[in-house]
């Protein structure tokens, strides 16, 4: 437990599911040397852009920022098993606001992210008409992203069904936080996928907070990975998230299932989060800093490092 008596990442094996998919453990030894000094290389450059983000916001440069920092690891183990691309025979992806790395893994470039982070015109993802770090790539097929919580639910399974119509063997990548869970259009998207059998992932990046509302006030069972157990067809796994083996291994897993025409999945990551809500919070007034502390002690990019 942290020291408020909040629960931190629990102490549980670092995967585990409800038993309808096959998980194969993946270790260092199954990635060649160069991709992962690549795959740590693009998440310390998202935690970079994340740190010079926030130096722009105090030069007066840019206007807001959310961040990705302790998402990271199984952004990029996603990514691996992802085919981002142009239109349909590719992937289709539906961000929430922490999918920083996620974005820079499929492709787009840290000028892009900069660009879109002080509203120039020429930024790719909207013209800099969209808010900071809400991504939409054409050539990558991410659609563009929502500050409504949960809004991309149900849009995101939209394209799971036009994937299904096709006959296509790609899937929608539908990532939130633990927050967007208690929203409606999270159950509502569920209960379509599994009837309709979409091939859809739905990431449940878990990093203990709804803004300033700890998991254990606003979840029962005190993680999503309990929520979804109730929709018949729709499997489900849960994943140590600052850990980019293991989250592989439930990548490649779960990716494989849904291509293979076996129904949706939801993934829940246990993920920390390293940096307030956004730059217009202060975690300082509801964690203590022995809970922080505990949180920077399981960074992703720290643990791959190592």
């Amino acid at each position: 437990m942290h020291g408020d008596g909040h629960a931190a990442i629990p102490e549980t094996p670092s995967i585990e599911s409800d038993g309808s998919i096959e998980i194969d453990k993946l270790t260092p030894s199954d990635f060649a040397a160069d991709e992962l000094r690549r795959r740590l290389r693009t998440m310390m450059l998202s935690r970079r852009l994340d740190e010079k983000m926030m130096t722009l916001l105090k030069q007066g440069k840019g206007h807001f920022h959310i961040g990705c920092a302790g998402h990271e690891a199984v952004q990029s183990a996603i990514s691996r098993y992802s085919q981002p691309g142009e239109g349909p025979g590719h992937d289709w992806f539906c961000f929430y606001y922490r999918d920083l790395c996620m974005a820079l893994s499929l492709g787009m470039t840290p000028r892009e992210a900069l660009l879109a982070h002080m509203a120039k015109a020429d930024d790719p993802n909207s013209g800099g008409r969209q808010m900071p770090e809400h991504f939409g790539l054409n050539h990558l097929n991410v659609m563009t992203t929502a500050s409504s919580v949960g809004a991309q639910f149900n849009p995101g399974l939209g394209f799971g069904l036009a994937i299904k119509d096709r006959g296509e063997d790609n899937y929608v990548y539908i990532s939130c936080g633990d927050g967007a869970t208690s929203q409606g259009d999270f159950h509502e998207s569920l209960n379509w996928a599994a009837r309709e059998q979409a091939p859809a992932l739905f990431l449940v990046q878990d990093n203990k907070y709804a803004i300033s509302v700890p998991i254990d006030e606003q979840t029962a069972g005190g993680t999503p990975y309990k929520l979804a157990a109730g929709y018949e067809g729709l499997s489900r796994m849960r994943v140590d998230g600052t850990d980019f083996f293991a989250s592989a291994s439930a990548a490649r897993a779960a990716i494989q299932h849904i291509r293979d025409g076996n129904g949706p999945v939801c993934l829940v990551a246990d993920v920390v989060r390293l940096l307030p809500h956004s730059s217009s919070d202060d975690h300082t007034k509801y964690r203590t800093p022995d809970e922080l502390e505990a949180d920077r002690k399981i960074d992703p990019i720290a643990r791959l490092e190592a």
